[in-house]
């Protein structure tokens, strides 16, 4: 029996535009697992009259996105895509596609790294961070 509001990952995927704002997302193909990060950098108001408790800022601080991507490269179209925004440090506009609607961002590579084993499939960890606002549609 199903649980209820379970969710099928096979669903989500992410699509990438190297334009920005993106107008053409293309799917970054061979996608294994996707794992998504909201970070919150809250601002500490602690103080003397804390009475020993945190206090935080309500409704401030930065938000920020970390997305990674366990990938099979299916493409080598989206392999050299995604590698040279890695290499070139430039921001690319990213889309994930869920379910329950869109999250778009505009993100740079953190981390790009692939595997080749010889005789075996060439695939890739990547971490993307965003810069600058996102947009949940």
């Amino acid at each position: 029996m199903p649980t209820a509001g379970a969710q099928n990952g096979t669903g989500i995927f992410v699509a990438m535009d190297t334009a920005i704002p993106g107008a053409t997302y293309v799917q970054i193909g061979g996608q294994n697992s996707y794992g998504l990060t909201l970070n919150n950098s809250l601002i500490d108001i602690t103080n003397k009259s804390s009475a020993g408790f945190r206090e935080l800022l309500p409704d401030e601080g930065t938000q920020s996105i970390d997305l990674s991507l366990d990938l099979t490269f299916n493409s080598e179209v989206t392999f050299q895509s995604l590698r040279t925004v890695a290499g070139t440090k430039a921001p690319a506009s990213f889309q994930i596609n869920m379910p329950a609607g869109m999250l778009l961002f505009v993100g740079m590579v953190a981390s790009f790294a692939d595997t080749s084993p010889d005789g075996d499939k060439l695939t890739a960890s990547v971490t993307i961070n965003s810069t600058g606002s996102f947009t949940w549609v």
